[in-house]
């Protein structure tokens, strides 16, 4: 691998994987969202999302990576670099709108930060993901801020799944590469990120409980849970496996 871009590798595939696992994770809501109309919002974006993980893997058979169809369905659980915050199983509603807005709101430091790289087709993408993931991000925010204004129990609920997703925020935070070839600030997202959220959260009055360390390393969501998650997912597939997405 000889151009520049393909350093960037393991960066779009972290991208594309975070994207399918949540879009995935939030399928999972069919028919169990709060209203009607929640449940359509949420099929939409939930389609999006995978969609948005199609294009992004589609960029990186320029470099000898397989198909999409592939990535998805026949890579090894090992190999993927999904952040683990996206795969955890579905939990309340507040549980779910927490863990999407901190996605969404890292997701987008994280684009943003990719703007410089001389790789005109992640750009292309990169534009035609934003558009969509702006209306996705405000969907979230309107949210949180019902959650954070709905009275005591949807503040309690809110809490209790701050308190939870806030030890993985290192993990989402992270680059999971060597930052030094690619000449990223290692914690460039995260300062970014930070000032982000602490002004929102600031506005609705929501306690902040810290900032993240940062911690160094590869991204890699392995656990019991994903191996679940890849074997639900995988199934149709292997009862037919000729089927095609």
């Amino acid at each position: 691998m000889e151009t520049p871009h393909v350093l960037w590798y393991d960066v779009v595939l972290a991208m594309a994987d975070d994207a399918w696992i949540i879009g995935h994770r939030g399928s999972e809501w069919l028919a169990l969202a709060p209203d009607l109309e929640e449940d359509l919002a949420l099929s939409s974006i939930s389609q999006d999302e995978m969609g948005h993980a199609q294009r992004l893997y589609a960029l990186l058979e320029e470099f000898g990576a397989p198909s999409p169809e592939s990535q998805v369905y026949e890579r090894p659980a090992e190999d993927w670099r999904h952040a683990r915050l996206v795969a955890r199983p579905l939990g309340d509603w507040a549980d779910w709108v927490v863990r999407r807005y901190l996605f969404e709101t890292f997701d987008a430091v994280r684009r943003n930060q990719l703007r410089h790289i001389p790789w005109p087709a992640l750009q292309e993408a990169l534009n035609t993901i934003e558009r969509e993931e702006r209306f996705h991000r405000r969907h979230f925010e309107t949210w949180m801020d019902l959650l954070a204004h709905g009275g005591p129990e949807s503040r309690q609920r809110l809490g209790a799944a701050v308190a939870s997703y806030w030890p993985e925020l290192p993990d989402l935070l992270s680059w999971g590469v060597e930052t030094g070839p690619l000449g990223l600030e290692p914690n460039a997202v995260q300062e970014s990120w930070t000032a982000t959220v602490k002004a929102q959260w600031l506005a609705w009055d929501i306690p902040w409980p810290g900032d993240p360390v940062p911690v160094p390393g590869r991204r890699n969501g392995l656990d019991p849970e994903f191996k679940a998650l890849l074997e639900e997912m995988r199934s149709v597939r292997q009862i037919a496996p000729l089927s095609s997405w």
